[in-house]
């Protein structure tokens, strides 16, 4: 079936966001099909800001037409949330919508979705047959510059404290924009790390990474540049204490690391101690109430912490309000905090949503308060909500190969009919919350949303 194509310019509204799900290479798979492909510019007419990392030539070269006028659209392709107003009647959407998890800043955008008969495709939700995410690349790329803005966010947090740190010479993902220049810098500092140590009048630096997936993973292989040494919880302690000036440590937890049994648990302590890792886990994701954080072990020792982990409102927080108080009451080693995964009062409950044109803000313990900026008391905490845009061409191409396969089933699919006769590939109809304006049965509860 032939269908009218668009692919949207990110709003005003995504600061820097410049990244774009197809790229002018699998754009010419759209036209070579058959089918009319319209662009938006990536010149927003009123501000004249570039939104999008590839220009209207690529793309017109190849016969798309640019133009502002994207109604009438059967399929519009963009990335992040739509603003209401340019929600159109009766199209399929594909982005990340952010509200399958009851996001509620985003349930008047659903509400519109529903109203106008729209169909709501899911970027996060299109799983394979192994419930394995398909579309993952802005997953790892979040890793990379989350990891890169954490340690800058360090360096300039120990230059502000008077104290020479090698890190200093990190800059922000987006100044540079290309993410093999600022891994060769990185290496540099790492040679100067290996050679002249780090200053001698702060703690060895230890990095802990919260969580083992594929954020966690894009973020150890920035790390890993420098001259690392692996940890365990257990050796963190003596690291501290001891550790060697002329490399840095890492230590990544996982779920049975960061949280602990409960002393009113269900299950009894010594039950749970014989169980397998695995056997943990599954505990942990069946009786979540019966577990609390574990991160007093590690809060006196590290430096900067990495949370990588997906949360939900039924599993504990790593970091409380209160219990980050009592903590910073005794220490205040930990200098920053990359919330990579930046669920507002999600998991670490005092996180807030930033920008890459001001991406830190600083939170103190003692007074349960927050100010957006590099400087204050407290701890920095890094929260961009976009990081994979700070590399926007390198991420967009990227999660086009991830949706190459896909594309040609979404585009040339039935929209008229049922899903079910549709001819969706089954990984993008499992990502479908609304068919022409009703929630499928998959998302059925989130109609209570609403």
């Amino acid at each position: 079936m032939k269908n009218s194509i668009a692919i949207r310019r990110e709003d005003l509204n995504k600061k820097g966001e410049k990244r774009v799900a197809v790229i002018p290479e699998l754009a010419k798979t759209i036209i070579e099909a058959g089918h009319n492909l319209r662009v938006q510019s990536q010149k927003h007419p009123e501000t004249n800001e570039n939104k999008r990392a590839f220009s209207d030539s690529a793309y017109a070269d190849l016969g798309a037409t640019i133009t502002e006028d994207i109604a009438g659209a059967r399929v519009v392709i963009g990335l992040k949330e739509v603003k209401t107003e340019y929600i159109a009647p009766n199209t399929t959407y594909l982005c990340f919508s952010h509200t399958h998890k009851a996001q509620i800043k985003n349930r008047e955008m659903l509400r519109t979705f529903k109203d106008r008969k729209t169909t709501l495709i899911d970027y996060e939700l299109m799983v394979n047959a192994d419930k394995a995410r398909v579309i993952t690349a802005f997953t790892y790329f979040a890793g990379y510059a989350g990891m890169i803005d954490t340690l800058w966010t360090a360096g300039q947090r120990y230059a502000l404290a008077g104290q020479l740190h090698p890190f200093a010479a990190i800059p922000q993902s987006i100044e540079t924009e290309d993410l093999n220049i600022i891994k060769k810098l990185i290496q540099d500092i790492g040679t100067h790390i290996s050679e002249n140590g780090t200053p001698d009048d702060l703690p060895p630096f230890i990095n802990v990474i919260l969580g083992q997936g594929k954020t966690s993973t894009g973020a150890q292989e920035i790390y890993d540049i420098l001259p690392v040494e692996n940890i365990t919880l257990a050796q963190i302690p003596e690291i501290y204490a001891n550790g060697d000036r002329k490399k840095v440590y890492k230590c990544v937890l996982g779920i049975t690391e960061m949280f602990r049994l409960k002393a009113a648990a269900s299950l009894p302590a010594h039950t749970y101690a014989a169980l397998t890792i695995p056997q943990k886990e599954s505990h942990y994701f069946q009786h979540p109430s019966d577990f609390e954080s574990n991160l007093q072990a590690i809060l006196p020792y590290a430096s900067i912490l990495m949370n990588c982990i997906l949360w939900a409102p039924q599993f504990p927080r790593l970091l409380s309000r209160t219990f980050t108080k009592a903590q910073w009451e005794q220490h205040q080693t930990l200098i920053a905090i990359g919330d990579i995964t930046c669920d507002p009062e999600g998991s670490i409950e005092f996180s807030q949503e930033t920008w890459i044109d001001d991406p830190v803000f600083i939170y103190n313990p003692a007074t349960n308060t927050s100010t957006l900026s590099m400087e204050g008391q407290g701890i920095a905490v890094m929260a961009v909500t976009n990081l994979p845009c700070e590399f926007s061409a390198d991420a967009s191409t990227e999660f086009s190969a991830n949706l190459s396969p896909y594309l040609p089933g979404i585009i040339a699919a039935n929209y008229e009919a049922s899903l079910e006769n549709s001819q969706l590939p089954e990984a993008i109809q499992k990502a479908v919350i609304l068919w022409n304006g009703e929630f499928t049965p998959r998302y059925a509860y989130m109609q209570d949303y609403l």
